[in-house]
């Protein structure tokens, strides 16, 4: 696994948080049968064999749209279950800076996880919450896709940027004089 997964809280209204799990799919590399997600997906990372752990959101945007969706709509039916709300609207409070299309995919996973109507918000999910009676009282589920470690996020960026400069034949002392003066 490359990235490290980020955590989905998932909110329903009269019952609280009841739900939070890691953004982690478990599936057979030949079948691509998906055998866990979430916190028990953990569990298979680093057993080898032809059984792989990927984290489908990259930074809380969609990287694995097929995984994605499989692993919404699993979280989705372990928190509000096949009958109790039949498509309820959801109110999605996605990390800032996302953009017009990364928001757009994320909408579309969450409503292939069974929701009929979506809000997607810039806020973090306390935020929301606070406001959730008086602003945002008809949506009966909040999903919250956070990081509980931020330093993570950046880690992983310049992980990338590392790896970019290995490939584009940057040194990494240019690297670092890049990093110091302040261009980076």
């Amino acid at each position: 696994m490359n990235y490290e997964p980020a955590d989905i809280v998932i909110y329903v209204k009269d019952k609280g948080t009841v739900l939070k799990e890691k953004s982690l799919v478990a599936y057979e590399e030949t079948s691509g049968k998906i055998l866990a997600v979430g916190t028990e997906a953990a569990e298979f990372a680093g057993k080898g064999g032809e059984i792989l752990v990927c984290s489908p959101l990259r930074r809380g945007k969609v990287a694995d749209y097929i995984a994605a969706a499989a692993l919404f709509q699993e979280l989705f039916r372990k928190a509000v279950g096949r009958k109790t709300l039949s498509k309820p609207p959801v109110a999605l409070c996605a990390p800032e800076g996302m953009t017009e299309v990364e928001k757009r995919a994320l909408e579309e996973v969450i409503r292939q996880a069974g929701a009929r109507e979506i809000l997607i918000c810039d806020v973090p999910m306390e935020d929301f919450l606070e406001k959730a009676e008086e602003k945002y009282s008809r949506y009966k589920v909040a999903i919250g896709i956070t990081k509980e470690e931020p330093d993570r996020y950046v880690a992983e960026g310049l992980e990338e940027i590392r790896h970019f400069a290995g490939t584009a034949g940057i040194s990494m002392d240019r690297l670092e004089e890049l990093w110091k003066g302040g261009v980076m």
